[in-house]
């Protein structure tokens, strides 16, 4: 993704920002990703300390998340600056930065739980992003990653670029020095969540 062409996606996400909340979208697909993506990851770690949702948006999993682990301490990150805006207006209990999955603003070895669902096929740099996520984990971390998959011969057909075949994401983890624990589909054929430990 060029630098002008990662501007418009932001710029596209900060106008949603105003309605992003009341988007239809919402209910009949965030919403119930979001609901899978907590479940998997609380079976995997049961009480984190501190959670970060990587493509926060308006922090709608963080506010999910918050109900399942009232104690952790709460991370968002988004590069749209309008979608910061509105999550700290509506999660005002949550620590919000603006920034990319690249580089992420905050400590090495400092989260638990990392979270990022349908925001990695807009990273411009989906292995400096994985890097930057085994860089915040504290060792023995999880991230849980949800986002589009398909096969291979089908994103050859459709030249879908950042869109990754389950191999494809599970290479990508291993050279973040990420170790794959499982891959499983939610919520619907086309999405795939990965978890990783450090």
């Amino acid at each position: 993704m060029t630098t002008s062409q990662r501007e418009k996606d932001i710029g596209r996400f900060d106008r949603w920002s105003s309605t992003y909340e009341r988007s239809w979208m919402q209910r009949a697909f965030f919403d119930p990703t979001h609901r899978a993506t907590l479940a998997l990851a609380a079976g995997i770690v049961p009480q984190p300390a501190s959670v970060l949702d990587i493509g926060c948006g308006t922090g709608r999993l963080l506010r999910q998340a918050r109900t399942r682990w009232p104690e952790a301490q709460l991370i968002g990150v988004d590069p749209a600056a309008g979608m910061i805006e509105v999550a700290k207006r509506l999660t005002p209990d949550a620590t919000f930065f603006s920034g990319t999955a690249e580089s992420l603003p905050l400590e090495s070895a400092t989260v638990d739980l990392a979270l990022s669902t349908l925001s990695f096929h807009h990273w411009r740099d989906q292995a400096a992003g994985l890097r930057e996520i085994a860089r915040v984990l504290r060792p023995g971390g999880y991230v849980v990653l949800v986002d589009m998959s398909f096969p291979g011969w089908l994103l050859r057909v459709l030249r879908v670029k950042r869109v990754h075949h389950r191999a494809g994401r599970h290479a990508l983890f291993a050279q973040a020095g990420l170790q794959v624990q499982t891959q499983q589909k939610i919520t619907w054929r086309g999405l795939l969540a990965t978890v990783g430990k450090k």
